[in-house]
C-alpha cells in the first residue's frame, strides 16, 4: 500500500474566461496589436501572448476571452490585466464585465507506488472507470463529487483535469487514492 500523505501536486495550466464585450473587431485588433495572431481560415480568435506573467489569450468575436497557460491561479488577476491593458491600447471597446472565472486546472502527481491497472479496473467493477490499455496505456477515473477527471498510470503517476480549484483537486486525488487502497492495486514502484 502506498504512504498515505497526500502525493504532491504541480500544477500544469490553469484556463479561465471572461466576456469584456459583446463585438470585438477582430481584424482591426490584429493589426494594431504587435504579436497577435489572427487568421479565421485557421482559427476563430485572436491569439495574444503575454510573458509577464505568461499566458495565452484567446479572444473572441463575442467579445470572449479564454486565457489558459497559467501556473497557478493566484496569477490570474495580473494575466487578465496584462490583456485588459493591450486590448485597451489598441482601442478595444471594452463593457462592464465581472472578474473571469477558472474552469480547468490541470494538475500532474505520482503516488510513489505503481498500481495494478486491470486489477483496479477489475475490483471497481468498472464503475467511474474507462479502462482500454490497447487504446490508451491510462486508467481514467472520473468523480461525481467534486467534478473532476483523473488519468492514473501504472507507474503511479497521474493527471488531473476539470477541476476549478486546488481543493477540488486535492479532493478529487484522495478519492482516487482511497479507491486504490479499497482495491489492494498498488503494487512496488
Amino acid at each position: 500500500m502506498s504512504d498515505a500523505t497526500a502525493p504532491a501536486l504541480a500544477i500544469q495550466n490553469v484556463v479561465a474566461t471572461v466576456r469584456v464585450a459583446t463585438v470585438l473587431n477582430l481584424d482591426e485588433l490584429a493589426e494594431r496589436i504587435p504579436g497577435a495572431r489572427y487568421d479565421k481560415k485557421k482559427f476563430p480568435g485572436l491569439v495574444l501572448h503575454r510573458s509577464s506573467p505568461k499566458v495565452a489569450a484567446l479572444i473572441y468575436t463575442p467579445g470572449k476571452i479564454v486565457l489558459t497557460g497559467m501556473q497557478h491561479p493566484d496569477v490570474l488577476p495580473f494575466a487578465f490585466s496584462s490583456v485588459l491593458e493591450v486590448l485597451r491600447a489598441a482601442g478595444a471597446e471594452l463593457e462592464p464585465f465581472d472578474p473571469p472565472r477558472v474552469v480547468n486546472i490541470v494538475s500532474s502527481g505520482t503516488f510513489g507506488d505503481g498500481i495494478a491497472l486491470q486489477r483496479f479496473a477489475i475490483a471497481m467493477n468498472l464503475e467511474h472507470i474507462e479502462y482500454e490499455p490497447e487504446v490508451f496505456p491510462g486508467l481514467v477515473y472520473r468523480v461525481a463529487d467534486p467534478k473532476g477527471v483523473v488519468l492514473v498510470f501504472g507507474s503511479g503517476a497521474f493527471v488531473v483535469t476539470g477541476t476549478r480549484t486546488e481543493d477540488q483537486t486535492a479532493r478529487v486525488v484522495a478519492e482516487v487514492r482511497n479507491a486504490i487502497d479499497q482495491a489492494g492495486a498498488w503494487t512496488p514502484a
